[in-house]
């Protein structure tokens, strides 16, 4: 006769064993996130193994999410994003807006605040600023002066980031968010316009601190000499084809209406896109997938295993229940949000902001539910948290690349610091009023 006191036991040990196990592997990954001795990508999907080796998820769990929809919505429009480059479409817009901005560098700076934010919103950061650097360089060379790298390089990095908080393909914190609320059954997914209620009025807002104060402050605080040589990629010689320019942007702007419209997936669009693009001939098959940064692709199927892992192992729910008890549950949604805003946006600029992104939303969803209210503002709060990163030029690669200009780490705390301080600001008191808190 089985002895129901020893299954109780085992059940008990399990019950106990497999959250302390998983709570051990996060911080494990955690820290090795901060440190960035090793890719995020290699971080995360060895977080996510380590997790099924140990019981806590199944194999299914960490194969599935690279097979997901905003994996490959991320994929797509990577290929996408890369095939407007390889057009040339991208380096005309930035030509035209070099040539008629001429030699008045505050003016220059403003246009590119919102052209840059806009290419970003759609577009990958790190390729709008690749295409951005070399074209100020040439433009500082010839101006005599009146144009320097160092006075626009880090407001084309910051507009970048900022413009990345406009749309769900903007940058990856958010479609780390949508894959893992996909693997929710009781939350709803987000649309591709939802964050540029927030976003857009930061783009704004970096275009006032710019012309009010960032212009003054950054001559002040670059008192280091203009650099007469900087690595940014070798200028593209003038021979694209205008069909496919003209083809690529009609590509784009259908992916964007049918983003909007909710006419299929997002991976399903994003796919589409991808497939036009290549045989049209805007990129080639193989410059198509040499193109896709797969660093990001393994961060985004890594974490939703750990997700999973972290919430069949009730450590989540464990977490939040511990922060509702702490504050009690009467506590006001905006409370939370600001907790959560103001955590997200501190490891954001100590740590990879998809890592923080992937972290914190699982969190996110628990506390929303646990509370009795809609989690997606508190999603949204983290998203635009960890995309709140200028204090420091290491958590996102578009600041990471304008350092070619020369500036040291400081410089980043003192500029784009005070825009951190003002941008979070505004995030928190713009994300409850969107959402009615």
């Amino acid at each position: 006769m089985e002895d129901p006191s020893r299954d109780h036991v085992i059940s008990v040990e399990v019950h106990i064993i497999k959250p302390i196990l998983a709570s051990a592997i996060f911080i494990i990954i955690l820290i090795s996130f901060v440190r960035q001795k090793r890719p995020a990508g290699l971080t995360a999907v060895l977080g996510s193994l380590l997790m099924m080796l140990f019981g806590i998820i199944e194999p299914a769990d960490v194969v599935s999410p690279f097979g997901s929809d905003t994996v490959i919505m991320v994929a797509s429009v990577l290929i996408l994003g890369n095939a407007v480059f390889e057009t040339g479409a991208a380096e005309i817009i930035g030509s035209a807006i070099v040539k008629r901005t001429g030699k008045n560098e505050k003016l220059l700076i403003m246009v590119l605040v919102f052209v840059v934010s806009l290419l970003s919103a759609f577009l990958s950061n790190s390729a709008v600023v690749a295409i951005f650097l070399p074209l100020l360089a040439s433009l500082a060379r010839s101006s005599g002066g009146a144009i320097t790298k160092k006075n626009t390089y880090m407001a084309v990095g910051i507009a970048s980031v900022v413009g990345g908080n406009c749309t769900l393909a903007g940058s990856t914190p958010q479609l780390t968010a949508q894959a893992i609320l996909q693997t929710s059954d009781s939350v709803r997914e987000l649309t591709f316009w939802e964050l540029g209620k927030v976003g857009f009025p930061l783009v704004v807002l970096l275009a006032a601190y710019y012309w009010v104060i960032g212009i003054r402050l950054q001559k002040k605080v670059f008192d280091f000499p203009e650099i007469e040589y900087t690595e940014t990629p070798a200028k593209r010689e003038n021979n694209h084809s205008r069909v496919k320019c003209i083809t690529v942007c009609v590509i784009m702007a259908g992916c964007v209406i049918c983003f909007t419209a909710g006419v299929f997936s997002f991976g399903t669009v994003g796919l589409t896109a991808a497939v036009l693009c290549i045989m049209t001939g805007c990129i080639s098959f193989d410059k198509a997938f040499k193109s896709l940064d797969w660093n990001t692709i393994c961060v985004l199927g890594g974490a939703m295993g750990i997700s999973t892992a972290l919430n069949k192992s009730g450590v989540i729910q464990a977490v939040a229940d511990m922060i509702i008890s702490t504050f009690g549950e009467g506590t006001s949604p905006v409370t939370i949000c600001l907790i959560l805003l103001v955590t997200s946006a501190v490891l954001g600029n100590i740590m990879s902001h998809t890592a923080t992104a992937a972290v914190l939303t699982p969190l996110a969803i628990s506390l929303g539910s646990g509370l009795g209210v809609d989690p997606i503002p508190y999603v949204v709060t983290v998203v635009i948290g960890c995309n709140l990163a200028f204090a420091t030029p290491v958590a996102t690669p578009p600041l990471t690349m304008t350092m070619v200009g020369g500036y040291r780490f400081t410089d980043y705390s003192k500029v784009g610091g005070l825009y951190n301080l003002l941008s979070l600001f505004a995030a928190a008191v713009l994300i409850p009023l969107s959402y009615g808190l």
